[in-house]
């Protein structure tokens, strides 16, 4: 039996249904009470913790404080005698500033908030639960159906017109199904080396390649221009700045990277040790599983992201 933590978000619930493919699963909220908790982690041997405890959305402020959710769950799995944690951080804990493609054996770099809280929690977990077999599964950039920081905005914004990204969204990226996250994560509870960090990654594309193929299924015309990076960043900064702690940002300085800046990732390691490898292997493979969620964002139509007063690159 597996526990994920995470129920009804993004993630928690592509794990969930991945999972259950093969294993009884039990699913649960984040919010869920100490009594539930564990009532529910009594009856597993694995725990998946897939609840998103920072939101790349907000404005965050990087800071060493033990996680809340990470310490009841550490504390309930104890208790137990759970098996494994199995925590689902991300690859952005490498930082925005490599321009080769990432290994495990890359050196960490993370410069935003919200890539160095991730870390700190990796670490934390591993420290704290030393007792327990911890592994941590960091994917490359996620895409699918419910994704709720990157797309629903960029959707919009083409729902309603021309879109600006930096660069004309082409720095190479690789992408991983939240499907196959799920996959890769049953793999890491059944063959990872308890205390290692595994890289999870898809394949190679761009976001403009994403955005058009997202606009093709639901049959609108991508209109996406571009603007050199360093102006998207400073109006960015200029942006954040003004903006309060633990309010939305966008675009933040982290989103400006997540799009502008090169994100690959060479996973062949994880997939020899967890021997799993992605069944998603390009954007339209997935978009008959998306294109549904994807008509409701460009339905709602939120406000268009204006390009900064210049001429486009």
């Amino acid at each position: 039996m597996h526990l994920v933590i995470g129920a009804g978000e993004f993630l928690g619930d592509h794990v969930s249904y991945a999972l259950a493919v093969e294993v009884p699963v039990i699913a649960l909220n984040a919010d869920a009470d100490d009594e539930t908790l564990n009532d529910a982690i009594s009856a597993v041997e694995v725990v998946h913790i897939c609840a998103e405890t920072w939101s790349p959305a907000r404005r965050l402020r990087y800071r060493k404080a033990a996680p809340s959710l990470l310490k009841r769950v550490v504390d309930a799995a104890r208790h137990a005698g759970v098996r494994r944690i199995v925590h689902l951080s991300t690859a952005d804990v490498f930082g925005p500033d490599h321009f080769a493609r990432i290994t495990e054996k890359t050196r960490l770099h993370p410069i935003h908030a919200y890539e160095r809280l991730r870390l700190f929690e990796e670490q934390w977990l591993l420290d704290a639960a030393a007792d327990l077999e911890v592994v941590i599964v960091r994917p490359a950039r996620v895409f699918g159906a419910g994704e709720d920081w990157l797309l629903p905005r960029l959707m919009g914004s083409l729902a309603r017109g021309r879109l600006w990204l930096p660069g004309g969204g082409r720095a190479l990226q690789t992408f991983v199904s939240a499907g196959d996250v799920g996959r890769a994560c049953l793999a890491a509870a059944d063959r990872g080396r308890p205390g290692h960090r595994y890289l999870v990654a898809g394949f190679d594309a761009t976001w403009r390649d994403l955005l058009d193929s997202a606009a093709r299924a639901v049959g609108l015309e991508a209109e996406i221009g571009g603007l050199p990076y360093d102006l998207v960043y400073l109006k960015a900064l200029a942006t954040e700045t003004v903006t309060p702690l633990g309010a939305v940002v966008w675009p933040g300085i982290y989103a400006v990277d997540t799009i502008g800046k090169p994100h690959y990732y060479d996973d062949s390691h994880s997939r020899r040790e967890l021997t799993w490898s992605p069944s998603v292997g390009s954007f339209e493979q997935e978009m008959p599983h998306m294109a549904g969620w994807l008509a409701e964002l460009t339905a709602r139509r939120p406000a268009v992201t204006s390009p900064p007063s210049t001429s486009p690159s």
